[in-house]
Formats: structure tokens, C-alpha cells, sequence
């Protein structure tokens, strides 16, 4: 007995592509250049050596041109190397393993900037970047520039926190007041910031709100609030465009605005359009502090014994102050005594006469 595998007659093969560079490669290049880089990465993983630059751009039905300045891109982005030979345009290209790339860039950087660590406390080091915090701080910083983090970038972002002994949640923050407050997506002005906060004494959420109120910095609200609020994350560009309208459009306190949020913890999932309904409100009623908003309660609401009794009351006696309030003194006499002589007549009596002694 023995076991064969059939062959398939036509290439129907696969081609696997490191998802590092789908994630961070592929979403910030030209989709030509993209195509450029599987088709020779597929070329490469056969070990096909009957193809050139030349080649390709006849399968991809593309100029020369294109194909040259593709490898000159990928070059620069560090994931192929270019390999000179006698013909001019058809170098070899070696396709960098990003893996490796990945964990030499990033694992092995923190290691290789502590030298006097033990291989213990390097270890912990290097699985400190897998952590959930690292993860999400990741995870947020991507979401403020709206597309995946670059190895290189990710690499800084790493050093910084070992540099600056910061932490992730403030890292994020840091981001957050660069990009989202300042409108500024530059690495070396983001590491100016997360700087200066190392050289204040910046390592937690209250630290930073008290270093940006003494700068009088709008970033210092935002924080304030997001904290009130019970946030585990930094607040997106809406939420401080949503409180920067409370502020700057209604007029509103910062007093004020904690007075609102002052009962998020009683509330599942607290969000900042519920709140904005909320000052939307006492702005539309011109309430623009707390003594305006002592006056705006309502009496508290009579209970449901004391409105029963009130009610009562009131069926009592209503329809005798309706019928009697109009008479006069003679007329209220002669309807009492019309119902005095019907009663006597019920139990077989007489009404005496007028001035007749009654024994």
C-alpha cells in the first residue's frame, strides 16, 4: 500500500502574505505599487528566476516606469532590498521578512536600549508591549489618525514610553492633545509634548489636568470632563467639539457642566449626546448657574394620601357652597323647614303652627 497526492495540471497554487503587511503596509500605499509587490512576492515564493522588472510590467499591463518607482517606494518603507546587477533596470529585489522585521524593530528595541537589565527583566520588558493596555493605547492612537500605525511608528511609540517612563493611558492622552486639540499629526512635535509632561511630573490623569489649568489649556476641560464621565479612553474630536459648543457658544461654567454630569454614575452607558440634551435645555431656559437652577425645580408633588383628602373634601362640600352661596337668610330658612316637615312626615307627624308650644 502507499499514499500518492495528485498534481494539479495548471498553477492553482496559493500565495500567503504576511498579514503585517496588509495591515500596515498595504492601507498607505498606491494600489498599483500594491500590486507591483504581490506579484513579485508570488514570482519570489516560487522561486521563479525567468522574470524581471520588465516582466511584470508586461502582466500588470503597466509602463516600465511604474513597476522602478514601486521598488524605489517599498525600499524606503524598509520591507524590500534592492540588488544592483549588470542590467540597468532588471536589479534583484529582496523581499524583507516582516516578522522578523517586526520583532527587531520593536521587541528587541526596548531590550537593546537597557543593556544593564538582566534577561528577566528584558523579557518582561518585551512582553509588556503584548499587554491589553499597550494594545489599546495602540488601538486608540490608530483610530485618531484614521488608519494603521506604521512599524517605525509604533517603534517610537514604544521607546517613548520607556524613555519618558510614561504611561499608556497618558501616551494616548498625549496623542489625543496633539491631534485631536492642536491639530497635529507630527511625531517630533507629539514626543515634544509627551516630553514635556515627563519634565512636569505628568504620570496620571489629575497630575495632567493640574499642569494644562495652570497653562489655562481647553485640553484640561476635556480631561476633567472625560474623567466626570467615567471614561476609560480619551474623548473623540465630536465629544470636544460638542463640549467646546458649550462653552464657547452657550456660555456655560465649568461649574456648570460637572453640575450636569454630576449623576452619570447613576446612568448605564453615559454618553455625551445625553448630556447635551441636558444643557441644550437650561440654555434654551436661560439657566447659566447654580442659583438659576435652584429657581428652575419645580414644588415638590403633594402625596397621593394628602391629594386623596383634599379631593375629598372638596366633593364634600363643593355642591352645598354651589346651591346656598346666592340665597338669602329667608330662603335658607324656608328650605330647612321644607326638609324639617319631610322628615316629620316619614314618621307620621305634624309640623306645629306657627307660635303653637311644642311639649
Amino acid at each position: 500500500m502507499y499514499f500518492i497526492l495528485q498534481e494539479m495540471k495548471i498553477d492553482l497554487g496559493d500565495t500567503p502574505v504576511e498579514n503585517i503587511f496588509i495591515n500596515d503596509y498595504m492601507p498607505l500605499a498606491d494600489g498599483t505599487y500594491v500590486k507591483i509587490y504581490l506579484m513579485g512576492y508570488k514570482y519570489a515564493r516560487d522561486r521563479q528566476n525567468n522574470f524581471n522588472n520588465e516582466t511584470i510590467a508586461k502582466d500588470l499591463k503597466l509602463p516600465l516606469s511604474d513597476v522602478l518607482n514601486a521598488w524605489s517606494y517599498w525600499e524606503k518603507e524598509g520591507i524590500v532590498i534592492r540588488h544592483e546587477t549588470e542590467e540597468e533596470y532588471n536589479y534583484a529585489v529582496e523581499f524583507v521578512n516582516l516578522k522578523q522585521l517586526y520583532i527587531d524593530n520593536v521587541y528587541k528595541h526596548i531590550a537593546k536600549n537597557m543593556p544593564e537589565k538582566n534577561n528577566a527583566e528584558k523579557d518582561e520588558l518585551i512582553s509588556s508591549s503584548r499587554n491589553a493596555e499597550n494594545k489599546k493605547m495602540m488601538e486608540e492612537i490608530e483610530e485618531m489618525f484614521g488608519r494603521p500605525l506604521k512599524i517605525s511608528e509604533k517603534q517610537k511609540i514604544v521607546s517613548w514610553l520607556n524613555t519618558y517612563k510614561t504611561k499608556p493611558e497618558i501616551m494616548a492622552q498625549a496623542f489625543s492633545y496633539c491631534i485631536n486639540n492642536k491639530k497635529v499629526k507630527r511625531f517630533s512635535y507629539i514626543e515634544s509634548v509627551v516630553s514635556a509632561w515627563h519634565d512636569e511630573g505628568v504620570n496620571d490623569i489629575e497630575s495632567m489636568v493640574e499642569f494644562l489649568e495652570k497653562r489655562n489649556d481647553r485640553f484640561s476641560m476635556y480631561s476633567r470632563i472625560s474623567k466626570s464621565l467615567g471614561f476609560n479612553r480619551t474623548l473623540t474630536e465630536a465629544e470636544m467639539k460638542t463640549i467646546d459648543k458649550w462653552i464657547d457658544t452657550w456660555g456655560f461654567s465649568m461649574e456648570m457642566i460637572l453640575k450636569c454630569l454630576e449623576n452619570s454614575t447613576k446612568i448605564n452607558n453615559p454618553n455625551i449626546n445625553y448630556f447635551d440634551s441636558i444643557m441644550s435645555s437650561w440654555y434654551e431656559k436661560g439657566i447659566k448657574n447654580v442659583e438659576d437652577l435652584a429657581k428652575d425645580k419645580k414644588p415638590e408633588p403633594k402625596t397621593k394620601t394628602a391629594a386623596k383628602e383634599t379631593t375629598k373634601q372638596k366633593n364634600k362640600f363643593h355642591n352645598f357652597e354651589q346651591k346656598d352661596k346666592d340665597y338669602s337668610e329667608e330662603e335658607l330658612e324656608q328650605i330647612v323647614r321644607k326638609r324639617f316637615e319631610k322628615k316629620l312626615n316619614k314618621l307620621g307627624l305634624q309640623m306645629p303652627e306657627e307660635g303653637e308650644d311644642n311639649e
